[in-house]
């Protein structure tokens, strides 16, 4: 998160930006004389509860013969106890600049009927993530009040939007209007909901509307994709009557004909640069197509710098980026292009969605979802990220896979090329590929009160890209502190004797080699004593474990990040003269079939050699989403995993 700024609003910069010509759009308004609402008894539980949310989006044809687009939020909140008071006293609502604001308005409405207005000299400037908050504190809240706000401000131009209408408390109304010139168009469609928009004409404005009641408050639950499963509405411009009653606009195939002329359309500068990166690094010399895939990546990722901020010809140019050492998002799309293109790859610039949050529609082309930039290999049949520096082919974010993505499939028309979009699911790789493991041994000193164990940590597919991240692009003291985290998460220890790292280079990535982080540790925290019994913390060695356990019925179904596996194997040294009592404990067997295959499963158990127990635990996801209906299955192989982490051998010495 970037650094926090706050700065207070002048007298002077208020007048301006309160007294600006004001546009001709329509203007929200309150009641003169507003009185408490009457809460039905089966929120009496809820925190809080949003009466009203009505959203306006308005686009007008400014002198210049441009249109324009505003936004307008007005909210009514009930509050009931404690909670709701701390989680509103406080409104923060994003614009888009200080000249931006039309208007501006908040009160909060006591239960004894007096009104406390928002004095606008105490409205504030918070600056983060390169978004402009204005924020106020509504004074003088208690329980059983209402507070009330309403405010425009002037959007970036966009044809495309989405509003998530739903939240953690109960929204009983919510609406979305998309008004627009009578010529315009506006389709909308719902999300998590059955709602259906609604069309109408009048006084030359079209109103495109939607409009939910009662939506439930959303907790959000372990092991769900959140945002995605909340009610939202998307809207598009589809129609410029002025242009064509019948052409639809801003299709899929005008996104990838766009898209793909942008990043193949180069200048003669630009392909002899290219063709001198290739000769330099002799990439056209190997032998085949994934060595060649693989090298240009390594060094485009070792070399150039890439920033979703860095916009601007410099940004873009392959002539610059190269002198520079630095480019934005499509720069470096444009530069993975031309050189896979002169190397002859056959390849698909592809724009993803994000399961977590939102996703691509094949029916409803809404561009704003495309955020997240792939290529794909036809021949190979994988991916690459070009714009995340800790990944490698062919390991994507996983939240970009198992869904819908727009592939812009190269065609040729005679002598012109360009392309046409295919709306399909990008695969993500097989769950044996993607590992976390654990390997340990675990023996008692000689005055056993601490337990020695070595311990080695691997991590292959998706889940090593966090690690090599760690420890190659902090610094040596972060290292250091990650290093004592990674340890203590399976020892509870901080006394460590040794460590070390093998395959953290980038370049071990595309072979899939796993990350192994090895470690000695001394444990007296793993260790108790009960009269003569001793207590090993044995299921510490797995780490800590998520536990579901939850008292209000799962509404969502449930989705793990990426299909996996993990697996450990535990070797624990019974110390001589003693006996392990309750060995049968590690034996837990939780699996869940479809079509008789398992799907995914906790399973344990152990064998005796000697004074040795082998212990050997396979937990595995081979799914992304598993349905609501599987959710007590699930629950019970997350917890058996939690079950393992609790247990603790007793030993007792033998009898003579």
């Amino acid at each position: 998160m970037k650094k926090l700024t706050l700065s207070a609003l002048s007298l002077f910069m208020l007048a301006t930006a309160y007294s600006q010509a004001i546009p001709a759009i329509d203007r929200e308004t309150w009641k003169e004389k507003p009185t408490l609402h009457k809460i039905d008894s089966r929120f009496s539980d809820e925190s809080a509860v949003i009466l009203s949310d009505i959203r306006r989006i308005e686009f007008i044809d400014d002198a210049k013969g441009s249109v324009q687009a505003y936004k307008t939020l007005h909210k009514i909140v009930h509050i009931n106890d404690d909670k709701g008071i701390e989680s509103f006293n406080k409104i923060y609502l994003p614009v888009s600049d200080n000249s931006d604001l039309v208007d501006i308005k908040a009160r909060a409405i006591l239960p004894g009927g007096k009104i406390i207005e928002l004095d606008k000299k105490n409205i504030k400037d918070l600056q983060e993530d390169n978004t402009l908050y204005k924020i106020f504190a509504m004074d003088g809240l208690v329980k059983g009040c209402e507070i009330e706000y309403y405010y425009t401000f002037q959007m970036g131009g966009s044809f495309f939007g989405r509003e998530v209408m739903q939240m953690g408390i109960p929204v009983l109304q919510a609406q979305l209007s998309v008004v627009s010139p009578e010529r315009l168009t506006f389709d909308m469609k719902t999300y998590n909901s059955d709602v259906k928009s609604s069309d109408t004409v009048l006084n030359a404005k079209r109103y495109s509307n939607v409009e939910m009641k009662d939506l439930a408050g959303v907790e959000n639950e372990k092991y769900s994709t959140y945002t995605a499963n909340l009610a939202r509405v998307e809207f598009k411009l589809s129609y410029n009557a002025a242009r064509s009653a019948t052409e639809r606009l801003f299709t899929w195939n005008e996104f990838a004909k766009r898209v793909y002329e942008n990043y193949t359309t180069f200048t003669e500068k630009e392909l002899k640069k290219t063709e001198k990166l290739i000769a330099e690094n002799k990439w056209n010399t190997l032998a085949g197509e994934r060595e060649k895939i693989i090298a240009v990546e390594n060094y485009i990722k070792k070399n150039i710098g890439t920033r979703e901020d860095f916009t601007g010809e410099d940004a873009r140019n392959i002539e610059l980026i190269l002198k520079n050492k630095i480019a934005g998002f499509v720069g470096v799309m444009r530069l993975y292009g031309a050189v896979y293109n002169k190397l002859g790859i056959d390849m698909q610039f592809v724009l993803a969605g994000n399961r977590s949050e939102f996703t691509i529609d094949k029916g409803f082309e809404n561009w704003n979802n495309c955020d997240n930039y792939l290529i794909y290999f036809v021949g190979q049949k994988k991916f690459l990220a070009p714009t995340r520096i800790e990944l490698r082919y062919p390991w994507i974010d996983p939240y970009w896979g198992n869904t819908y993505a727009l592939f812009c499939k190269g065609t040729t028309i005679g002598s012109f090329t360009t392309a046409v979009a295919e709306i399909k699911p990008v695969p993500l790789e097989d769950y044996m590929h993607n590992s976390s493991d654990i390997i340990a041994k675990a023996e008692l000193n000689a005055t056993t009160d601490t337990l020695i164990i070595n311990t080695s940590h691997s991590y292959r597919g998706y889940s090593a890209s966090v690690y090599r991240a760690v420890f190659n692009f902090t610094s040596a003291e972060q290292q250091k502190l990650y290093m004592k985290d990674f340890v203590k998460f399976g020892t509870n220890s901080e006394h460590i004797v040794s460590t070390g790292l093998q395959n953290q280079d980038f370049e071990s990535y595309s072979d899939n080699k796993p990350f192994v982080l090895n470690a000695t540790v001394k444990a007296s925290e793993l260790i108790e004593k009960a009269g003569s019994k001793l207590l090993v913390k044995i299921g510490d060695l797995i780490g800590p474990q998520v536990e579901m356990y939850q008292e209000k019925p799962r509404q969502f179904s449930m989705d793990v990040a990426y299909p996996h596996t993990l697996g450990r194997k535990i070797e624990f040294v019974i110390p001589e003269g003693y006996v392990v009592k309750n060995l049968k404990e590690l034996i837990i067997n939780d699996t869940y079939q479809e079509n008789g295959q398992t799907t995914m499963g906790f399973v344990s158990n152990y064998k005796q050699e000697g004074n040795r127990i082998m212990i050997e635990v396979m937990e595995e996801y081979k799914k992304t989403t598993y349905p609501l209906t599987q959710y007590d299955a699930f629950k019970k192989i997350i917890n058996a995993a939690a079950d393992f982490n609790k247990i603790i051998l007793v030993l007792e010495k033998k009898s003579t």
